[in-house]
This record gives structure tokens, sequence and C-alpha cells, in this order.
């Protein structure tokens, strides 16, 4: 039986950029999946500026397929009366749609040398001296494993085990809705400007989230999501359809085109697990609940953990040291990077799905918190949010500005 040096379970983009620059760094690896390349995930198809900034190794693989930017956010509160009309100055945000942009790196991971291999579905784990992965086709051996198959992953369930970490209840957990109909690019042009404009309707149908309209060349990528809580409460097809006419009578959605299907995929939304790794195992992005608890973005999170991981996967090889105590450096690596914007995130999702009549009526009264606002929730500064502090921003703003205009 070959062995590997590392196996990467699941191809979506954490998981596809982990095995990119592991076969860069002259491992030997493969990355297994269970579904058939290209294949579609529910989700807003928007990538930040800043990936680039932090891969720039996988630019030439993603630039030719994106759709186009979009260089401003209409944000709008739950009653309609306040709405953010924001320019991104910097750091404009890409379109992508998924199907192209997933498969697009995983062959950018084939094409630097690792062995890919699809429809193959993961069966188990065997821990001895290393790793065996039992799959519908096989098994296969490697010196370590990476968990990267969404938030069920069955690694990340076996390190809650071992490391004592309860698995994420409805509180924890989101869904996301989507659909992308064609709509034809004299519609977007027209309707959305040349600028690509991205809307954001917060607590449509009264669930605790936010819907979304980002326009691609042909194509609108609509959806809305929230947590479990709420989502599970509501009758999906029934806010769905309100969403749906809500965009024709503000004339983003053609009046004559029928309300198209809807289709969802589960989402984390509790912040990154307390532990990301176990003996001959690391977990990067949405198996490790790398994802922003107030967007639900989780593709940069989870293709910079998988860059960062190459740095220990390399010293393990090296000193053949795959402990939990030697891959822990790993989990520090990536939340010195990233946690405390994640934590921060998590305040601020608190604050803006809780309140967000409130927290749009203050980006109206307030320029720099109108900027921080977009920026945490598309992450379009290179580098990241730095050190400006968005809670004491929204906290100092409930006591400059009282609420409704009276301030």
């Amino acid at each position: 039986m070959t062995e590997y040096d590392v196996i990467v379970c699941g191809g979506g983009p954490a998981g596809s950029t982990t095995a990119f620059y592991a076969a860069k760094a002259g491992m030997k690896v493969l990355l297994l999946d269970k579904s058939k390349f290209p294949r579609d995930k529910a989700c807003g198809g928007l990538l930040t500026a800043r990936l680039f900034d932090e891969l720039p190794e996988l630019e030439k693989y993603i630039k030719p397929i994106i759709e186009c930017p979009s260089r401003d956010v209409n944000l709008y509160s739950p009653s309609m009366k306040y709405q953010i009309d924001y320019e991104f100055p910097v750091g404009t945000p890409w379109n992508i749609t998924r199907t192209v942009f997933d498969n697009a790196v995983l062959e950018a991971a084939r094409d630097v040398g690792a062995e890919i291999l699809t429809q193959t579905r993961i069966k188990d784990y065997e821990f001895n001296g290393g790793v065996t992965v039992k799959t519908s086709n096989g098994d296969f051996k490697g010196k370590m494993v990476v968990g990267a198959t969404g938030p069920a992953d069955k690694l990340a369930s076996m390190i809650r085990e071992k490391r004592n970490i309860k698995p994420w209840s409805d509180s924890q957990m989101g869904t996301a809705l989507m659909w992308e109909p064609h709509v034809g690019k004299e519609f977007i042009d027209k309707t959305y400007s040349k600028n690509s404009s991205l809307l954001v309707h917060f607590k449509p149908g009264g669930i605790e989230g936010y819907g979304w309209v980002f326009p691609k060349k042909e194509i609108l990528n609509i959806g809305f999501g929230g947590y479990n809580r709420t989502i599970k409460s509501i009758k999906i097809k029934e806010i769905w359809t309100d969403y749906i006419n809500l965009l024709k009578e503000d004339g983003y959605f053609p009046k004559d085109q029928e309300v198209p299907p809807v289709k969802g995929a589960p989402l984390p939304l509790d912040g990154p697990i307390k532990a990301t790794t176990m003996d001959y195992t690391l977990l990067v992005g949405d198996s490790a609940g790398m994802v922003s608890p107030l967007s639900g973005e989780g593709i940069y999170y989870g293709m910079h953990a998988g860059k960062i991981a190459i740095d220990t996967i390399k010293k393990a090889l090296e000193t053949n040291d795959f402990s939990q105590k030697n891959l822990d450096q790993y989990h520090r690596d990536w939340n010195k990077v990233f946690g405390k914007e994640l934590r921060d995130l998590s305040f601020f999702a608190l604050m803006a799905l809780k309140l967000p009549e409130r927290m749009v009526y203050y980006g109206t009264r307030d320029e720099k918190l109108c900027e921080i606002f977009a920026d945490l929730f598309l992450g379009v500064t290179p580098g990241g949010l730095g050190k400006r502090k968005p809670i004491t921003r929204a906290v100092f703003d409930a006591i400059r500005y009282p609420y409704f205009g009276l301030g």
C-alpha cells in the first residue's frame, strides 16, 4: 500500500488549498472527496480581497474565473427605514460561482502534484502509527490526515470526544439557503449598475440572520441564512417566496420570473472549536468552525488555515513527531493570525443580529462605524481589521446616539 505524507479529506476550498501548499512543499499528498467535480455548494460566492494578499500563489488559478468585482454594498435594516450605502475605497470583494471556483482550487492542487480522488466516500479512520483512511474505493495509508469535510466531519467529532468538547447545538449552528437564477447580463447591468452592487437585508421574515443578493455576470446569487434556533421554526418556502417578492417590488428581481427553488447547507456560527488537533490530525475550514459568525463567510479563513497548517505538517514530517502536543503549534498559529478577529465577529454578530435595526441606524450616523460594519461583514480590508476596535466603537455609539433619530 502506498503511504502518503498527508491525506486531505475534503475537496472544498480549505481542503484543496491545504493539498495545494502541501504538494508545493514537496509532500506526497492525497486528496479525497465524496463528490464528482465540478460540484455546487450553497454559498454567497464572494471572495474577500485579502485572499490574494495571503495566498498569492493561488491568484493565477483564481483570477481568470472571477465573475466580477462588487464596488459597493447596500445594507437595509429589518424595517427598511434605515439603509447604509457604502462604497469600498479599497479591497473590492470578488464574485465567483462555487461550482467553478471550487473546481479551480481543486485543479490547482492537482497541477502542483497532489493526487486527487473524487467520488470516494470516507467510511472510517484507523490510527496505527499513522492513519489508515477506509473509503468506498479502498484503504489509504498516511503519516497524518487533515479533516476538511465540513461541519459534520468525523475527524472533528473524534477530536471533540478526545478533548472533551461538546458538539454544536442549534444555537451554535446555522443554515444557508440560496439559489442562483439566471436573469441575464442586461438585467444585471441595468439594475445593479457597473458597480455590481451587493444587497444585504437584515432579519428577512423575522429570522435571526440576513438575506443577500450578490450579482454575478448573468446570474443572481440570492439567499438568506440564520441560526437553526430560528430557521427550524419558520416555513422556509413561505419566507423564501416573501423575500423574492420583496426583491421584485424593489426592482431587484425580474417581475415576470418564477420564484426559484432553494437549496441549503449547514454552517457553524459559534466560532472555531477550542481544539483543532489530535495525534496525526489537523482540522481546517468549516470542520474546525472557521466561519464568520456575522456573515457566514468561511472561504478566506479556511483557505488561509490550509496554508498556515503547512509549517506544522512539515516540521512533524521532519521530526517524525505527529503527537497532539507537537501539532498544537498549528492551533496557536492560526489563532494568532485570525483568532481575535473571529472573537470580535462573535460579539458583533450578537449585536448586529439581535439589534439589526439599531446597528444599521448607528451606521447611518457614524461614518467610521459604517466602514467597520462593512468591513466586518465583507472582510474588505487587506490584512484584517487591525486595531480599529469595532466593539468599542459600537458601544460608544450606543451611548452617543439615542435610538430612532433622537440624537
